[in-house]
């Protein structure tokens, strides 16, 4: 008989991930495993959910005080790389999206990357370039770049995640929809990019940006 599904991950499965059908879990003998396309990128056990976690996204995790997955074996306690995923990320839907892609980027470093194509590469490109319309004391959202160019908001935090010319094109003004700040990429992460904003003039009220900071392209 195949035991029941935890309250708690039948909520990370219908509320966090909206019961996306790209989702699914695997019975493991300490609890689930959680998988998005067939990928595993976290892990449900002693009644929380655990991160695949890496050198790509460590960081993240340590700034919320995360802690690693820990288990008995043979009379002492084993770690493996998953730590709890905060409450603050999975209530916010965009911002999970970027830390599942980044805890799925963590299993897969290893293997070789596809080249991209020209039209993505031109697409990337005029992304990173749209920064530059932002005016000065505003930001925009990734959802507001991703309608703009009719693509996912994934697609927007990857090109910010990889933009290699940060002095150029400023992907720190781009926030996410709940107008929270989060994660950023560049040393001191998170409180670097709250305090190039405030240099710009931008208005931040409990690590939330006001809506009149807010630029959409369509304006």
């Amino acid at each position: 008989m195949p035991k029941k599904t935890p309250e708690y991950l039948m909520y990370f499965l219908e509320d966090c991930l909206q019961g996306n059908t790209d989702f699914s879990i695997r019975s493991m003998f300490w609890g689930y495993g959680v998988y998005k396309n067939g990928k595993i990128f976290a892990i449900y056990g002693f009644e929380d959910i655990y991160m695949k976690v890496g050198e790509n996204n460590i960081r993240d995790y340590k700034k919320y005080d995360s802690k690693i997955f820990g288990y008995e074996k043979k009379w002492k306690t084993a770690t493996i790389s998953y730590y709890t995923l905060p409450e603050e990320i999975m209530e916010d839907r965009e911002e999970l999206d970027v830390w599942i892609e980044k805890s799925l980027e963590v299993q897969t470093t290893t293997k070789v990357k596809k080249k991209k194509t020209k039209e993505s590469l031109t697409l990337d490109k005029k992304i990173l370039e749209a920064l530059l319309e932002i005016p000065d004391g505003k930001v925009t959202t990734y959802q507001v770049l991703a309608d703009t160019f009719w693509v996912h908001s994934r697609r927007i935090a990857s090109v910010m995640k990889y933009n290699n010319f940060p002095e150029k094109y400023p992907c720190y003004k781009v926030i996410s929809h709940s107008r929270k700040v989060w994660w950023y990429s560049a040393l001191d992460g998170v409180d670097t990019k709250i305090s190039m904003l405030k240099n710009d003039g931008i208005k931040i009220i409990n690590g939330k940006i006001e809506k009149e900071f807010i630029y959409t392209y369509w304006n």
